[in-house]
């Protein structure tokens, strides 16, 4: 009955060790080697669930300091996760060797203690490689299982610090394409001014190659998020930096160029297929963002305003656009009526899910449109309002 009861302790601590194990490896390959727009199970829920705490309590602050906080958690979750992995491996190991402990080990004086706390402190020591030697296996399966546990602690390091530099390098090529259109946007959310940015003497010039290459940045940076989910917590506090502004930017930028330009006038223009195209990669995009966030169908939070309100507050941006552009010397529609149809036609295909997108991400709607001032956030250093 002894026996029996040792063989079922023995069996029972092996398969839950071999369990977490198991989820351990999913996971990294899940996370670091498996491009598929979510990380593994620990990953996922480590990555969301410090993210809507920490934002939960950030939009009970005020707007700058809300910022900092949340711009806190994309650089502490990468190591936080790193630290569960060697947590999660070292226990799982543990486990093995537990019901083992001391029979089919060599255990000094020195390092005696309970099963469990031998077992835990040699596993951390072989993962780590750190080996004081004060407990060595002399079980040939344990001694394989030691060489196990080395080789997966290098391994882990390894993966974990090619995944670090790959992570950084694709935010450097998200804040880059952030700031390409910050400042052809007159470093705000003016739109009109991104448009006349490439008018001269009566003619655009190289606004259709402007449109392509956002268009294929845009793609570049969806398979960035595809290959590394964590890069949606990535917080920049200047906002001009965050992906829902470049996605209103890239949005409203067709919007404008389809309905406000004389189509008599800038015919090529308001009908070349780079505009259509960026228009609708930036909804893909938008579209698979949100799908790997799971918002597609969860509400945003509340908006404070009516349909009426909304409706005036296009019209608004509108006007703003028509003035701006015609500031410009550029010709705009002169059907107003038609063009304000279109214009608002096309707000209301993508504003609910760009609105669903930055409120996830911490960000309030005017500071990323811009609407109640064009130069928002243009200066990096954001001080508190006195």
């Amino acid at each position: 009955l002894v026996t029996r009861h040792c063989f079922m302790q023995t069996a029972f601590f092996t398969v839950l060790g071999l369990s977490i194990l198991s989820l351990v490896v999913y996971d990294v390959y899940a996370t670091i080697l498996h491009a598929r727009a979510r990380s593994g199970p620990i990953g996922e829920t480590l990555n969301r669930s410090v993210w809507r705490l920490t934002r939960g309590l950030a939009f009970r602050l005020s707007r700058t300091r809300r910022h900092r906080l949340l711009n806190i958690i994309g650089p502490l979750l990468q190591p936080l996760l790193i630290i569960l992995f060697i947590a999660l491996l070292a226990l799982g190991f543990a486990l093995i060797y537990y019901p083992r402990m001391p029979a089919d080990f060599t255990v000094r004086a020195e390092a005696a203690s309970s099963p469990f706390m031998a077992a835990l402190y040699f596993s951390g020591t072989t993962l780590t490689t750190v080996g004081y030697g004060d407990i060595a296996p002399h079980a040939t399966g344990m001694r394989l299982t030691a060489l196990l546990e080395a080789a997966s602690g290098l391994a882990l390091i390894s993966l974990s610090i090619t995944y670090l530099i790959t992570v950084y390098s694709a935010l450097e090529r998200k804040r880059a394409v952030a700031i390409s259109f910050y400042h052809q946007a007159e470093e705000g959310a003016n739109v009109a001014a991104f448009i006349a940015h490439h008018f001269v003497a009566g003619r655009f010039y190289s606004l259709e190659v402007t449109l392509r290459i956002a268009t294929r940045d845009l793609q570049e940076l969806l398979e960035s998020h595809v290959e590394h989910p964590v890069i949606h917590y990535f917080h920049p506090v200047a906002v001009h930096k965050s992906m829902p502004r470049v996605f209103f930017l890239a949005l409203e930028t067709c919007a404008v160029i389809r309905s406000c330009l004389d189509t008599d006038e800038y015919a090529e223009t308001c009908n070349h297929p780079d505009v259509r195209n960026l228009e609708a990669s930036s909804r893909h995009v938008l579209r698979e963002l949100l799908s790997s966030l799971e918002l597609e169908r969860r509400a945003a939070r509340r908006r404070k305003e009516t349909a009426f309100e909304e409706s005036r507050r296009w019209k608004h941006r509108f006007a703003q656009n028509m003035r701006l552009l015609k500031e410009a010397n550029i010709k705009t529609r002169p059907d107003t009526a038609a063009a304000w149809e279109f214009y608002r036609a096309r707000r209301e295909e993508w504003e609910a899910q760009l609105h669903r997108f930055s409120n996830y991400l911490g960000y309030d709607w005017d500071e990323i449109t811009g609407d109640s001032d064009l130069r928002y956030a243009a200066d990096e250093a954001m001080q508190e309002p006195g």
